[in-house]
């Protein structure tokens, strides 16, 4: 059987808009989609890409939400992506200063993606908003690109010393890129 090709996706400030720093969306009322996102996975999964979400959310183990209103928010995101749905959702609940393997920049839920769906990660792809994203990605050597619409001034520069390959103002921007180069 031959691996598949993935794009991995950060959920805050790639599919989603970024909530601010230090503040978590914790019901499906705060969830709101980016621009294009729908139209953006489309023509991913036209170009035969399997969609992967890895995001860390700490809310759960900071107490600002359970692990019911995670799951709640990942369904109806699903829900409302429809054909669009992405293949799989990994996710991190834990307090930063738990110690756990999972949390990003720890590349522990992509190796587990790839290990569950059989991906290649060669010809895979990472679509981040944060350093930390874009270490996990180079870690396991993912191609990246840091998306940078719902991030100040002061901090894209900032995430500027992780050196994603490509920096991206939305999804729309980076999906253009990877068909690119895939």
């Amino acid at each position: 059987m031959s691996k598949r090709k993935a794009v991995f996706l950060d959920r805050d400030g790639v599919v989603n808009v970024f909530p601010g720093p230090g503040r978590f969306v914790r019901s499906w009322a705060e969830f709101r989609f980016m621009p294009e996102v729908r139209a953006g996975l489309s023509r991913l999964r036209a170009a035969g890409f399997a969609l992967v979400l890895i995001t860390n959310q700490s809310g759960v183990g900071r107490g600002l939400m359970s692990l019911e209103d995670l799951h709640e928010i990942h369904r109806r995101m699903q829900d409302e992506l429809g054909t669009e749905r992405l293949d799989a959702i990994y996710y991190c609940p834990h307090h930063p200063d738990d110690g756990c393997a999972c949390r990003k920049p720890s590349p522990a839920m992509i190796r587990q993606a790839v290990a569950e769906h059989g991906l290649d990660l060669a010809a895979s792809f990472l679509v981040g908003d944060s350093g930390r994203d874009i270490e996990m990605g180079r870690a396991v050597g993912l191609r990246t690109t840091l998306c940078r619409m719902n991030l100040p001034p002061s901090i894209e520069s900032m995430e500027a010393r992780y050196r994603p390959e490509r920096f991206s103002k939305t999804l729309a921007e980076a999906v253009d890129w990877i068909l690119d180069e895939a």
